[in-house]
């Protein structure tokens, strides 16, 4: 479609089915042919630190990944205007712990600062993390 898109999808990490899941937002405007993928890894480096875009190709979902939820139109396009300007500086770019700040702690910023309501599983660890550091 001639729209803009951003989805949140989960995955369940590998060893760790049963209790934990990585999350991430593949966005794409109006007048792009392909998504982006925008999330927080344990792999760290320039110019955003944790935070990456298409550390992974969009089109990669790996096992067992589920969409989590999904907007599209003028609701995606503000949700994509704050996950492209914001996540350069998000304030715990240089912060990973397996308990958060981590992946789900920066996909609940992005949804708690875009008013974006969706409630992650249980299963996303760091959810409930005050991403607080600096």
């Amino acid at each position: 479609s001639n729209q803009a898109v951003v989805r949140l999808y989960g995955r369940p990490i590998a060893n760790l089915e049963e209790i934990a899941i990585h999350s991430w937002f593949l966005v794409k405007r109006a007048d792009a042919a392909t998504f982006d993928r925008w999330e927080l890894q344990l792999d760290s480096r320039e110019p955003y630190g944790h935070v990456w875009k298409n550390i992974i190709p969009a089109d990669v979902l790996g096992p067992g990944a589920f969409v989590i939820a999904d907007r599209v139109g003028d609701e995606a396009l503000t949700i994509i205007d704050f996950i492209e300007t914001a996540s350069p500086v998000y304030d715990c770019m240089s912060e990973y712990f397996f308990l958060g700040p981590n992946s789900n702690t920066y996909i609940q910023w992005v949804l708690t600062s875009t008013n974006w309501n969706v409630t992650l599983p249980p299963a996303a660890i760091g959810k409930d993390t005050t991403p607080v550091c600096n």
